[in-house]
């Protein structure tokens, strides 16, 4: 439920949306597309807070760990719990607005760690995602067919750091590669019966272009007055 008008942390003054989806399958190509969306719409001197959080954030820091096989669970919880932090520090610092005044989109957050790195499990994570739900934060999962996998995922990363990592998780191989892909995003879809996040799946098979309209105006709130 939506607090009252001008209340402290009241989550109608916020746009926050997570953008969740296996490796390969279009997530900064659609968190780009967003942004420049939402940018070049806004006329001058209307431009309000807008922050991206890509993986270099929601994800990198843990990387070092995770290579060295020392990343442990109170580790990627405690940095999640920081994402999560920052995140409901901005919601709640609008204290006195009557417009929607943060524009916040984030990729991969709590979804992806329940399966990479792999040290937490979704009874780990659910009190993040009550916390998220309760900031007004959405979700869009990024559902791609097997041949889709295959291209985008697979044979479109070859020689890539993501391939390298992927070899040692899975196998070198593009069967391989590929039959990890398909397992992981069917585990991530699974867990969409549990969040409490407003979320939506969209199909990415085709040009991602063709998606920005739905996702920007499931991000933004179709009607939504913004000022």
């Amino acid at each position: 439920m939506l607090g009252v008008h001008g209340a402290s942390g009241d989550p109608e003054w916020s746009r926050l949306l997570l953008v969740e989806g296996v490796p390969g399958v279009g997530k900064s190509t659609l968190l780009d597309g967003l942004l420049r969306r939402h940018v070049a719409e806004r006329p001058p001197r209307k431009l309000r807070t807008v922050l991206h959080l890509t993986q270099a954030h929601t994800y990198g820091p843990l990387a070092p760990a995770e290579d060295a096989g020392t990343l442990g669970r109170a580790e990627a919880l405690a940095h999640l719990e920081s994402v999560v932090g920052l995140l409901e520090w901005h919601v709640r610092a609008l204290t006195a607005e009557r417009t929607p005044k943060l524009f916040a989109l984030v990729d991969t957050l709590h979804l992806t760690h329940c399966h990479r790195p792999g040290v937490l499990g979704w009874d780990d994570v659910a009190p993040l995602d009550a916390r998220l739900a309760g900031i007004g934060c959405r979700l869009i999962f990024l559902r791609a067919a097997r041949s889709t996998l295959l291209e985008r995922g697979v044979l479109g990363r070859e020689g890539t750091d993501f391939a390298r990592y992927a070899a040692r998780r899975w196998g070198a191989s593009s069967e391989q590669l590929h039959r990890g892909l398909v397992e992981e995003q069917r585990a991530m879809e699974a867990h969409l019966g549990r969040t409490r996040l407003v979320h939506r799946v969209l199909d990415v098979d085709g040009p991602l272009e063709g998606c920005v309209e739905e996702a920007y105006r499931f991000w933004i709130g179709v009607g939504a007055s913004v000022r």
